[in-house]
This record gives C-alpha cells, sequence and structure tokens, in this order.
C-alpha cells in the first residue's frame, strides 16, 4: 500500500525500486456504452490483450543447445563461440534488460569490462528508448514507488541501497529525476542544517557523493537542486544548484528584493562553476513562486515555470538565462496547473479548466519556441461514476462540484500515437488511455493511520510530488 502519511521516518537505506504484486489489474473502458438497459457511461471490459512478446534472454538464447544430452557438447562449442566472439557477445547482451545485465556482470572479467564499459551503455541507450517505468512519489521526506505493470496492480517497493550508511544523522529533503539518474538531497541533523548532494542510479544502485562548499551556506539559502543527463548525447551529467540571497533596496535600505542564482556541476570535470546570470524580483511579487525544484529536460535545456510570468530555461552551455519560452495561452494560477514535464521528447503542460476539477486541456509547446499548441482536451467526468468518493460533497453549492482529482504524471507516445494520464484519486492511483477511455488501476493508497476520509486530500499526489523512473546502466 502506499502509505498516505505516517510518523515514521523514510530511511534512505530504500532507494532501488523493488516490485510487489497485491492484486490483478482492474482495467475498465469508459467509452459510451449504448447497450439498452446500460448506463451511457457502463464500464466495460476491454478487448483481450494479444499474445506476449517473447522473452528474449541469453539463457533463452542458449537454452536451444541444451536440449538433450548428445547436444551438450555443440552447446559448449557455441558458447565458447560466442564467448570468443566480442561483437557478437554484445549484439546478444545487447537484448536483455538491465536487471540481468547487472546480473550478468559476474559471469567473467570480461563480461564485466563490456556491460560497465560506457560505450556499451551508450549503445544500451540508443537501442532502448528512455521508457517510463514507474515513479517515486516523494512529500513530507517519505518515499514510495509504484511500476507501470501490463496485467498487475502494484504496491510500492523500497528503496534498498547502502545510503543510509553515509549519513547517520540525516534525511532526505528533496529529489530530482531525469533519464534514470537522481539527485538527492540530504539534510543534516546539526545545528546548521547542512546538505549534501548525492547522485544515485536506481537501477545499478550506485551513488556519488558531490562535492559542495560549504560557504554557500552562510551565504545563499538553498531553493533545489536539478539533475540534467542525455545518455544519447554524452555519458556525462550536470546538476543545476540552485539558490537565493535577499538584499537591500537602494532607496529603501530594506530586505525587500530576491535575488536568485544559479551554479552548475559538471561530472565530466568534477568541479562546481558559479553562472554570471541571476534572476531579480521583488518578495511582494504575486508571481513568485517558481518550480525550481521541477526543471525539465528538454530541447537540450532546462526549463522552468511559474504561477505567473516568470517562464524561462537555463542554456546549459552557455549557463545562462533564456526567456523565449512564449506566454501560456491562458492565465496560469496554482490550482490551475496540474503537470509540467516532459514525455515523448516533448513538453507539455496541463490546464485544469473548470471549477469541477475534471477538465483538462493538455497544451504541447513547438520545438522552436514559437507557441503552446493544444494537443488533448480530456473531460474526466465519467471517472466520478467509477469513484464517486472523488467528489468533495463539503463544498457550498454555490462552489461547484469540486472533484479530489491530480495529475501526477503524463505518458505520451508519438510513435504510437498514445496518451495517458496517471492519475491521483482518492485512495487509488490509476492510468487512464486518453484514446480507448480505459481505466487502469495501478496502485492502492492507504490513508494512513488516523487519518478520516475528510482529510484525504493528504494522500493525493501532484505532478510536484512525482519523479520518474527511467532504467539505466549510466555509471555516475
Amino acid at each position: 500500500m502506499l502509505p498516505g502519511d505516517s510518523s515514521k521516518k523514510q530511511s534512505s537505506d530504500d532507494l532501488a525500486p523493488e516490485e510487489t504484486t497485491i492484486a490483478n489489474a482492474k482495467e475498465i473502458s469508459l467509452r459510451p456504452s449504448f447497450t439498452p438497459g446500460r448506463s451511457r457511461f457502463s464500464p466495460r471490459l476491454p478487448p483481450k490483450s494479444g499474445p506476449k512478446e517473447p522473452n528474449f534472454s541469453l539463457n533463452n538464447l542458449l537454452h536451444a543447445y541444451n536440449t538433450s544430452s548428445s547436444a551438450s557438447a555443440s552447446a559448449s562449442t557455441a558458447a565458447i563461440s560466442i564467448a570468443d566472439n566480442e561483437d557478437l557477445l554484445i549484439q546478444i547482451l545487447l537484448f536483455l534488460p538491465p536487471k540481468s545485465l547487472l546480473r550478468f556482470q559476474s559471469v567473467s572479467r570480461q563480461w564485466l569490462a563490456i556491460i560497465s564499459s560506457p560505450i556499451f551503455c551508450r549503445l544500451y541507450s540508443t537501442r532502448h528508448p528512455t521508457t517510463t517505468k514507474g515513479l517515486f512519489l516523494f512529500r513530507r521526506r517519505l518515499i514510495n514507488f509504484i511500476t507501470f505493470s501490463d496485467n498487475l496492480v502494484n504496491s510500492t517497493g523500497n528503496f534498498v541501497s547502502n545510503l543510509g550508511n553515509l549519513f547517520n544523522n540525516g534525511e532526505i529533503t528533496s529529489l530530482h529525476s531525469c533519464n534514470g539518474l537522481l539527485a538527492v538531497v540530504f539534510e543534516l541533523d546539526d545545528y546548521i542544517g547542512h546538505k549534501e548532494f548525492i547522485v544515485y542510479n536506481p537501477t545499478t544502485r550506485k551513488h556519488r557523493i558531490i562535492p559542495r562548499l560549504n560557504s554557500w551556506e552562510r551565504i545563499h539559502r538553498y531553493v533545489a537542486l536539478n539533475i540534467v543527463f542525455d545518455p544519447l548525447k554524452s555519458d556525462y551529467y550536470k546538476l543545476v544548484y540552485v539558490w537565493r540571497e535577499s538584499y537591500a533596496n537602494a532607496e529603501e535600505y530594506e530586505l525587500t528584493e530576491e535575488r536568485y542564482g544559479f551554479s552548475v556541476y559538471a561530472s565530466e570535470v568534477g568541479i562546481w562553476r558559479d553562472s554570471m546570470d541571476a534572476l531579480e524580483m521583488d518578495e511582494d511579487d504575486p508571481s513568485m513562486h517558481i518550480y525550481f525544484e521541477k526543471g525539465v529536460l528538454w530541447n537540450g535545456n532546462l526549463h522552468w515555470i511559474s504561477d505567473g510570468k516568470y517562464n524561462f530555461w537555463f542554456d546549459l552551455d552557455k549557463e545562462c538565462l533564456n526567456w523565449t519560452v512564449p506566454s501560456l495561452p491562458f492565465p496560469l494560477g496554482r490550482w490551475d496547473l496540474r503537470y509540467f514535464g516532459g514525455s515523448g521528447g516533448c513538453l507539455f503542460v496541463i490546464e485544469c479548466k473548470d471549477f469541477g476539477g475534471v477538465v483538462f486541456d493538455i497544451f504541447e509547446l513547438s520545438r522552436d519556441y514559437s507557441k503552446w499548441v493544444l494537443k488533448y482536451h480530456v473531460d474526466l467526468a465519467p471517472l466520478r461514476t467509477l469513484y464517486p468518493s472523488m467528489v468533495d460533497d463539503d463544498l457550498e453549492p454555490c462552489c461547484g462540484e469540486r472533484c479530489k482529482v491530480y495529475i501526477p504524471c503524463f505518458l505520451n507516445d508519438e510513435k504510437e500515437n498514445k496518451a495517458k494520464l496517471v492519475i491521483s484519486v482518492l485512495r487509488k492511483i490509476i492510468l487512464y488511455d486518453t484514446n480507448d477511455m480505459t481505466v487502469k488501476e495501478i496502485a492502492e493508497v492507504d490513508s494512513g493511520p488516523g487519518n478520516a476520509e475528510a482529510d484525504c486530500w493528504d494522500v493525493l499526489y501532484k505532478w510536484s510530488d512525482a519523479h520518474q523512473h527511467i532504467e539505466t546502466l549510466a555509471y555516475v
């Protein structure tokens, strides 16, 4: 179950996803059904899926040589031939899933050298597109993990790593993900509250402690840490540290203005470098809230969004700000913004269109930054039939019908022409296919001990709580 609230602190020993099956998947369709005697939106089962794809693995490929005792000599000869032919071995290994590759590193020194080499990792990334396998849900310093499965409803899996042995007197306070790597912020339990930065690969369970300058914490206030990593372009990653400081207005002599600064860490050289650019704004500006903690790597640069006029991107090559992002086609408020993120090589923003909270417009930013294009219009009103508890009955009638629904993630597949919404409703996390209007429950959410149903807003996950998990063999 996904704990919605707990007094127990999240252990940092929990940083590698493991799946746990709790029930058979419940998949239903929301397409209108006109069968006599049935409601217009009566749930109906979708057609059965086709046959499963064959399971390719090295064992299966070599098993053909071991079907009889008389073929044992041939099998041994074939295995030796494959082992001696490194090019053929690489082509076979490229078909295997990451978990198998990690196990096969222990076969021999040769296999370890091949699988752990940057060239193989780059080939593997090219062969296997960055497909989201699950979500890390992080809120109130608690981390949960859900997986996307074709046939099963999943509960959370615990992280399993040795990170907890690094800092015995601290806890995780921030996460940011990009193409399979996590930027983890530890806040130490000391009188200053020092922060340590970790880059972690949940697939390989490898981590690296990033060197920091302690003087930063005396001068600058921590805002966010973003990681940017594109395995198709480079074997290296960058960290963008956002900090701020207040300073006095020259005329009023008061701390009325804020300056946001940026520092960049490049793993290729292993050093930090301060950007010469900065963002200055008035503390009284109603557009103050910028989602620095949810930067999105798209088009080769890091993009941020805010509740108001501050929408811009950080040029990772020049290490400066760029303001060429067009204004959104709607006035954005904190309650209207339901998602900002990338998927399938595109950048999206989702707006809640009605006060009832069930109608959404999904906009895509054109690659030349010329405009936002309306991509999808989604009406989730039929969900109320399946999940009546998503309606908040405590609101006054004059306020309309407010629904308890959020969108932690949006999955877009341009090649397959498919788009899916990961939706958080009361006690459930579901996957909604915008094409065939099918709904699939992927996780159950527990409100936690002592939580009344009226307080279950606390167990709804927003887009700012979710971090996509992609399998990668990248070296940290």
